[in-house]
């Protein structure tokens, strides 16, 4: 079986695992320690992947649940893909320039994240 498969991955940080201690007010700056980013969700499209060509054989069906067995092994591709062209790094660059900005607003002119 040869499956054309398509999907996301989204990776962000979960901010509800910011303690209060990670946020620090020194000088007049307000210094950041954001938790680590994660994957949050992996998904195959089921609309847009599909099987390009099965080979069942001559006397049998094939096996029945190879579909299943290749989407979930396409679903662990997409998240190794994601991961090593650097979806957790990226996730945290947006955290930190999205949650600046937020800062910045509430009045915190310097935000430092370590």
């Amino acid at each position: 079986m040869i499956l054309v498969a398509h999907g996301e991955v989204i990776a962000g940080i979960d901010l509800n695992k910011l303690d209060p201690e990670a946020l620090q007010v020194r000088g007049g700056v307000l210094y950041v320690q954001l938790p680590d980013p994660e994957i949050f969700v992996v998904a195959v499209d089921n609309e847009q992947s599909y099987v390009y060509d099965r080979d069942t054989g001559l006397l049998t069906h094939g096996e029945v649940d190879l579909e299943s067995q290749a989407r979930l092994a396409a679903e662990q591709e997409i998240e190794e893909s994601a991961l090593k062209d650097g979806i957790l790094e990226l996730a945290a660059q947006n955290a930190e320039s999205y949650l600046g900005g937020l800062f910045r607003e509430l009045g915190y002119p310097e935000v430092i994240f370590e």
